[in-house]
């Protein structure tokens, strides 16, 4: 098979970055790739646009044909959502914990071409009969390494045991590994190392002079940083509540995210730091990989992580595709001298700067895809019912039974009375701001 080629601009980009061009140039010769890539590389289009390419040649194929393993269920929609922009008429499901099993059970029954997911839900439908893997012919692990550390090694042996037809197989990974698990037979793979070779971010070093000033004292950079893209990172769930609900107590726009959380809360805390009316994400290392989430300018570290690697992909959330970011370590976490890092640049953020409420506020709908609701729908409606214009309304994002759209901040309290008053598409809806 030749090279495969792809025309950016026929996927809306100005260029493929090196991740790609490597993995368009080897994947159609190769039966195993390796791939070495931090977040913000483009992997993701880099093995979706040649797995897309191979199941659309398989023209009058029926039967699963590819399998991908995810070690979250963020990072599985992220893919199924990347895969479905694509517009290329194979079919894709999604299995993950937290998701309705009688909603994944009517998806696969409808025989979808791939499955992305995490492995012990995938398991557990294989386990129920709901899917059969002797027919799968590619199979993708992303962010390979991470689910190691997990502990998914005997679900993706498990699934890998059943193939019968596979031929091509892709491996990601955002850190080195030293030795594969010994069912994956491994025969002359091709290796795509693209590892720091992404912006480095600027390190700035912020300096407190007690443990109860932290808050205070990211208050005060959360003003200067003037709505800017920010996570703050902390080690326990208890503490990230605890920011969450002193900066909401100080009418600063948060929202939280760690494990504990319901899947649907996790889900809308995303949904309103993605369309930026909730610029701070406040969360534990559940965050530092696997999410798609904008351009992060700054990075603070609440409390450094005890491990070096947690430590890496925090930092790595920031100075992505070539964008410039910050991090940002408390002196007093002196254990930040065990890491490899540059001399670190005391920043000081001097005089009262008065916080300024985000552009935008995100509104609920009651009412999502599986109540045949579109963006389209939603954005007429509240530009006809609203009387607002389309640069009024920003980010939509339309789930199976909700949606959440951000409206310019200081025109809801207006709108939202009038937008009650009417149905969307012959549904009467609940209608209210996104707490």
């Amino acid at each position: 098979m030749n090279r495969i080629k792809f025309d950016p601009i026929a996927f809306g980009f100005n260029s493929w970055t090196k991740v790609q061009k490597e993995t368009f140039s080897q994947y159609a010769n190769q039966d195993e790739v390796i791939i070495y890539a931090p977040t913000g590389s483009g992997k993701t289009i880099a093995f979706l646009l040649p797995l897309m390419q191979m199941i659309q040649e398989n023209e009058g194929k029926t039967g699963l044909q590819a399998v991908i393993f995810s070690p979250t269920r963020e990072l599985a929609l992220q893919i199924e959502q990347v895969f479905k922009s694509l517009k290329s008429g194979v079919s894709i499901t999604s299995c993950y914990g937290g998701h309705s099993m009688k909603t994944e059970v009517a998806n696969l029954s409808a025989n979808p071409s791939i499955i992305v997911g995490t492995p012990g839900r995938i398991v557990d439908h294989m386990h129920r009969g709901n899917i059969d893997m002797r027919s799968v012919e590619y199979f993708i692990i992303d962010e390979f390494d991470k689910c190691l550390e997990i502990g998914f090694q005997s679900e993706m042996e498990e699934v890998y045991s059943k193939f019968r037809k596979l031929k091509k197989s892709i491996y990601c990974s955002a850190t080195q590994i030293e030795h594969f698990p010994s069912f994956i037979k491994l025969n002359n793979p091709v290796t795509i190392d693209v590892l720091g070779e992404m912006a480095e971010p600027e390190i700035s070093f912020y300096k407190v002079d007690a443990t109860r000033d932290r808050m205070q004292q990211m208050k005060q950079m959360i003003a200067h940083f003037k709505s800017e893209p920010t996570i703050i990172f902390a080690n326990f769930r208890d503490d990230v509540v605890d920011l969450s609900n002193y900066f909401e107590d100080e009418r600063i726009a948060v929202t939280a995210y760690h494990g504990g959380m319901e899947q649907d809360e996790r889900e809308r805390a995303l949904i309103k730091f993605r369309n930026g009316s909730a610029p701070v994400l406040i969360c534990t290392d559940l965050g530092a990989r696997g999410l798609d989430i904008p351009m992060i300018k700054h990075i603070i570290h609440y409390q450094l992580p005890e491990k070096e690697d947690a430590f890496i992909h925090r930092n790595g959330r920031t100075a992505r595709m070539s964008e410039d970011g910050s991090v940002y370590i408390f002196e007093q976490d002196e254990e930040y001298s065990k890491y490899d890092l540059p001399v670190l640049t005391e920043k000081r953020f001097d005089g009262a700067k008065r916080y300024q409420s985000p552009e935008w506020t995100t509104v609920y709908f009651s009412a999502g895809k599986k109540d045949k609701i579109n963006k389209i729908d939603l954005l007429g409606f509240i530009c006809q019912k609203g009387g607002v214009e389309k640069k009024d309304v920003g980010t939509i994002a339309v789930l199976d039974r909700s949606s959440f759209v951000a409206i310019k901040r200081h025109l809801v309290g207006e709108i939202l009375p009038e937008l009650r008053k009417h149905k969307v598409k012959g549904q009467k809806l609940k209608i209210s701001i996104s707490m």
